[in-house]
């Protein structure tokens, strides 16, 4: 099935995609992050660590929401 849905997306040396996971919405995503970058101490203006973005996008989920695949391709850096 093919929805919108927030997704949160970790990032690591640059710009490569790891791992990303359907939300409940913003709220859910963005809570998510704060807890993550807490927990990762992550430094954001670095280029060689890791960084995690919520977006919203178009994907193809399963009956248990998980991502099949991005219906755009992989997303890009962008978003914060």
């Amino acid at each position: 099935m093919t929805a919108v849905e927030f997704v949160l997306l970790l990032y690591v040396s640059g710009g490569n995609l790891i791992e990303y996971t359907v939300r409940d919405g913003l709220t859910d995503c963005l809570k998510t992050k704060r807890t993550m970058e807490r927990n990762m101490t992550l430094d954001p203006n670095s280029e060689s660590g890791a960084r995690i973005s919520c977006q919203k996008l178009s994907v193809v989920i399963d009956e248990n929401g998980n991502i099949l695949e991005f219906t755009e391709g992989l997303p890009g850096k962008g978003g914060k």
